[in-house]
């Protein structure tokens, strides 16, 4: 007499068993990876929307500060046209002293 295990019609059905399990634990681990990889693409863009508006909220605040540096500039020199004369005339000086030594140091090298 053969046993169960042993009968052809028996196997198969264990063999049928054993790949319906391997079957569904691959699709289990299938849909674990694809909930990963949906949540770290969730993850990734929800940074980098908080990047974004970080970075216009940055640019926008310094654009506000040169304005207001700016209007704070020409108040100041149209409070005080004749110092801030003085002040570009010698800014001018200086940097036209600085460009001819430059060039004259640049021949000199040259030679």
């Amino acid at each position: 007499m053969k046993t169960v295990v042993e009968e052809p019609g028996t196997k198969r059905a264990a063999d049928a068993r054993t790949e319906n399990r391997w079957r569904q634990e691959e699709e289990e681990v299938a849909r674990r990876i694809e909930k990963g990889i949906n949540d770290a693409k969730a993850a990734v863009s929800e940074k980098l929307e908080d990047g974004k508006f970080a970075a216009e909220r940055l640019l926008r605040q310094g654009r506000y500060a040169v304005e207001d540096g700016l209007s704070e500039l020409t108040h100041t020199i149209k409070r005080n046209p004749i110092s801030f004369l003085g002040i570009a005339f010698a800014a001018g000086a200086a940097f036209g002293l600085l460009l001819s030594h430059s060039a004259h140091r640049s021949e000199a090298t040259h030679e």
